[in-house]
């Protein structure tokens, strides 16, 4: 009968937009712990760059250890 089929595919929408909701849930909770450990480990090295820095160690050094560019160094000690 018309009553079930229509009761039946609003059922079908609700589990769909549930689904589609869990699943968004997760891949943004994803992304966001990837940004805070990519966030985290930028925050790291720039207090490791810092110390160097307050230790006189030479910026190419700090590039070799580090993986920062000069600029990113420069705007480290600028920031000091």
């Amino acid at each position: 009968n018309n009553y079930e089929f229509r009761l039946k595919a609003i059922r079908d929408e609700a589990d769909a937009i549930d689904y589609a909701t869990v699943k968004g849930l997760e891949q943004g909770r994803a992304e966001g712990e990837k940004l805070g450990v990519e966030k985290g480990e930028k925050l790291g090295k720039i207090k490791i760059v810092k110390n160097m820095l307050k230790k006189n160690v030479d910026v190419e050094d700090i590039k070799e250890f580090t993986g920062l560019t000069k600029e990113e160094i420069e705007k480290i000690k600028k920031d000091m």
